[in-house]
């Protein structure tokens, strides 16, 4: 799973691509605490517009970024969530559950 990260104002931007799964979310929870271990950074926008699945384990590591995110103070918002994403959220209550914006632009405005 290919995981592109930057950092806008002290918020990380990752961008992720392919199924959010079992397979590959390992990945996006390592980078996550690299991101704030080494350049301490707590607030995070996870762009989700190239991932057109997302399994359990997929929706346990999103669970898992907005509590360790949260634990630290900051902040998890999710962008570009295709329709099938979005269902997914939807079909297993967790909608209320994330901060989901439009697009990225609306993401950082929305940060304190």
């Amino acid at each position: 799973m290919p995981i592109k990260t930057e950092e806008y104002d002290q918020v990380c931007v990752m961008t992720v691509e392919g199924d959010f799964t079992a397979d590959n979310v390992q990945a996006a929870k390592k980078a996550t605490e690299q991101l704030m271990d080494q350049r301490h950074l707590v607030d995070f926008v996870l762009d989700l517009e190239k991932v057109p699945f997302i399994d359990s384990e997929g929706l346990e590591a999103l669970l898992w970024m907005k509590m360790r995110c949260e634990g630290l103070f900051g902040q998890l918002k999710l962008v570009n969530l295709d329709e099938n994403c979005r269902k997914i959220l939807e079909i297993t209550r967790l909608t209320h559950r994330f901060d989901c914006q439009a697009d990225l632009t609306t993401a950082l405005k929305t940060m304190r």
